[in-house]
């Protein structure tokens, strides 16, 4: 049964269904892209897998800028927040992973300060609610071991 709702939740976090019919965007799919890079960009951090860290990274990457080109979305200004808030958590973060030498332990408390923005973020749109915290779980058919030493 364990499996069953593993397998799921991973399903539905994949699913992605276009903007409306009107051209809006729905801000959720992007939500759901940051979350679930997120979790798997944490869970190559928690393995010190730098080479899987970075990909997610980029591909996290790629949904902050999608979410810093939303205007608004329910009169909120979700573009000029992600640009204020999350992006220079983000940087932060990338900072860290590209270091000379990997400090994991600058690594994982930059990559937390962007999921605090995140945090931050939906406290100022109303949406204190959702409330984003980092887990070791790993509902992935992946091996988030690295490949070689790093």
């Amino acid at each position: 049964m364990k499996i069953i709702r593993t397998l799921f939740t991973v399903s539905a976090l994949l699913l992605h269904w276009p903007a409306h019919a009107d051209g809006e965007v729905d801000l959720i799919d992007n939500m759901r892209a940051l979350q679930y890079h997120a979790h798997k960009a944490a869970l190559a951090i928690d393995h010190k897998n730098l080479r899987l860290a970075d990909f997610y990274a980029h591909e996290l990457e790629e949904a902050l800028e999608d979410s810093a080109g939303i205007e608004t979305y329910h009169d909120q200004p979700i573009g000029e927040l992600t640009r204020a808030m999350l992006l220079p958590a983000f940087e932060r973060f990338e900072d860290a992973l590209d270091a000379a030498k990997p400090n994991w332990q600058r690594i994982s408390e930059s990559f937390d300060r962007v999921l605090d923005a995140c945090n931050s973020c939906h406290q100022v749109t109303g949406h204190d609610f959702i409330r984003i915290q980092r887990t070791r779980v790993n509902p992935f058919m992946q091996s988030f071991e690295p490949v070689e030493p790093q």
